[in-house]
């Protein structure tokens, strides 16, 4: 359990991420999508489609099965709502992977 000042502490980040472009980007295409259906469809197949890539052992992922994912996938990122969604939530995740790397760079975790 996080002491009151940490809690306090993880709340003033996200405040300040939440006043950065990349979190407004991202929260603008959220709304976006989630008012199309078509769109939010798309991107749900989208993923699982980065999923099952991810997942494929390595000595399948050239095989034609990994190929016509891939492709499937490309397909589905030229519709440009899902596009700028995936452009903007990637962006934003970026941000909070680099937020999280200058947190830990302050720790020495060497044995």
């Amino acid at each position: 359990m996080l002491s009151d000042k940490m809690t306090k502490t993880v709340n003033e980040i996200t405040a300040a991420i939440k006043e950065t472009e990349e979190y407004e980007d991202f929260e603008k295409q959220k709304k976006l999508v989630r008012s199309d259906r078509e769109a939010r469809s798309l991107i749900e197949r989208a993923r699982d489609i980065q999923n099952r890539l991810m997942n494929l052992p390595e000595d399948e992922r050239n095989n034609d099965y990994a190929e016509s994912l891939q492709e499937e996938y490309e397909d589905i990122v030229e519709n440009s709502a899902v596009y700028e969604y995936s452009k903007a939530e990637s962006t934003f995740v970026m941000m909070l992977q680099e937020i999280l790397g200058k947190i830990i760079e302050n720790f020495d975790m060497d044995i």
